[in-house]
C-alpha cells in the first residue's frame, strides 16, 4: 500500500489565497445578483442607492442598475487586491500581510454584495424610491457578513511566517585615520507604486471636486478633499529620498526636507546589506514599521537595502541602491570613529 506524497505547502499558500480571494467574492456575488435579479420585477423601476446621515434615501438609479454595481464592488475589488498580492505570492514571498489581503478582498466582497442586495430587497412592493426604509439594519447585516466571512477567510488560508534572514555586518571599506569619505545615492519608489499613490490622489481630488460642484454635501465634500489633501501629501513626501552616509551617521531624507531620518554612528552596532521584500516583511511600501523584528525604515522596493542594527536592539532598513558600499562605509566610520563599546 501506497500513501499520497503531502501537498506541497507552498502551491496550498496560494491555492488558499485564490479560494478566499477570488472563488468566494465570485460566490457571494452570483447569489447576491441572483437574488437582485428575481427580486427586479417587484421593485420600483428606480430605487435608492444612496441614504443621508439620517438614513434618509437622496439618491436613486434605475433598478437594474444594482446588479452591475454589486458585480463591479462586490467582485471588482476583491479581484483588484488578489492581482496586487498574487504575483508576490507565487515568488514565494510570504507573510501575514498576504493572509490579511486574502480575508480583506472576502470581506469587502461579503461588505458590499450583502449591502447592496439587502437596500435592494428592502424596496420590494414600494410604489416609489422615496418610501424605502431606513438603511441602518442594511448596514448592520453588512458590516455583520464582513467580518464574519473575514474571520473565516483568515482562517482558511494556512499560517505564513515572512522569511527575514540575520545578516552579518558589511566588511568595512579601508579608511585612514584622516580620509574623509561621503557616500550619496537617490532612492525612489518603484513605478507602479507610484504610479497608484499619484492616480489615488488625483481620482480622490477629482471626487472632491465634484462633489463641491455638484452640491454633493459639505460633510462628503470635506471628507473627500482631506483625503485628497492627504494623498497628495504622501505622494509629494515619500515618493523619492536622499540617502547619505558621512562622518556623522546615515541620513535619509525625503526631498522636501520631510520626513527625515538620522542614526548617529554612536549609536550605530552593525550595517550590513539586506534583500527586503516589502509586502511580505513590512506590509507594503513606503515609511512603514515591520509587524515583528524591531525594524521600521524607508522601504520604497524590492531589492537591496542597508540594514542599521542600533544599540537598542532596533533596526532601521532603507532599500537603495548599491547598499553593500554603503553599508560598508559606515561599517567603516563607526570603527575609525571608536563608537562600539
Amino acid at each position: 500500500m501506497t500513501t499520497a506524497p503531502p501537498a506541497d505547502r507552498s502551491d496550498l499558500v496560494v491555492r488558499r489565497f485564490l479560494l478566499v480571494a477570488v472563488w468566494l467574492p465570485v460566490a457571494l456575488v452570483a447569489v447576491g445578483v441572483a437574488v437582485q435579479l428575481v427580486l427586479l420585477p417587484q421593485v420600483p423601476s428606480t430605487v435608492a442607492i444612496h441614504w443621508n446621515a439620517t438614513g434618509e434615501p437622496d439618491g436613486f438609479a434605475p433598478a437594474w442598475t444594482q446588479p452591475l454595481a454589486t458585480i463591479g464592488f462586490g467582485l471588482g475589488l476583491p479581484l483588484l487586491i488578489a492581482l496586487t498580492v498574487l504575483p508576490g505570492l507565487r515568488r514565494g514571498e510570504r507573510g501575514a500581510t498576504y493572509r490579511l489581503m486574502g480575508a480583506t478582498a472576502a470581506a469587502v466582497s461579503a461588505l458590499t454584495t450583502v449591502a447592496f442586495t439587502t437596500t435592494f430587497a428592502l424596496q420590494v412592493g414600494l410604489d416609489s424610491a422615496d418610501d424605502a426604509p431606513s438603511v441602518w439594519q442594511a448596514l448592520v447585516a453588512s458590516l455583520a457578513s464582513a467580518v464574519a466571512v473575514g474571520v473565516a477567510a483568515w482562517f482558511l488560508q494556512p499560517r505564513q511566517d515572512a522569511a527575514t534572514g540575520h545578516p552579518a555586518p558589511a566588511t568595512p571599506l579601508a579608511l585612514s585615520a584622516t580620509e574623509r569619505a561621503v557616500w550619496v545615492r537617490t532612492t525612489a519608489m518603484n513605478t507602479g507604486g507610484a504610479v497608484a499613490v499619484v492616480v489615488a490622489a488625483l481620482a480622490v481630488a477629482v471626487a472632491a471636486a465634484v462633489a463641491w460642484l455638484t452640491g454633493g454635501g459639505a460633510v462628503l465634500a470635506g471628507v473627500l478633499t482631506v483625503l485628497a489633501l492627504a494623498l497628495l501629501a504622501l505622494a509629494a513626501t515619500t515618493l523619492a529620498f536622499h540617502v547619505r552616509v558621512d562622518g556623522t551617521g546615515l541620513h535619509v531624507d525625503s526631498l522636501l526636507g520631510i520626513p527625515r531620518f538620522h542614526v548617529p554612528l554612536a549609536e550605530i552596532d552593525s550595517a550590513s546589506r539586506v534583500e527586503v521584500t516589502p509586502m511580505a516583511e513590512f506590509g507594503g511600501w513606503g515609511v512603514r514599521i515591520a509587524p515583528h523584528g524591531r525594524r521600521f525604515g524607508v522601504v520604497l522596493r524590492a531589492g537591496e537595502a542597508i540594514e542599521v542594527l542600533r544599540r537598542s536592539g532596533k533596526r532601521f532598513v532603507v532599500t537603495v541602491d548599491d547598499a553593500g558600499t554603503g553599508a560598508a562605509l559606515l561599517e567603516a566610520l563607526v570603527e575609525r570613529a571608536g563608537a562600539r563599546p
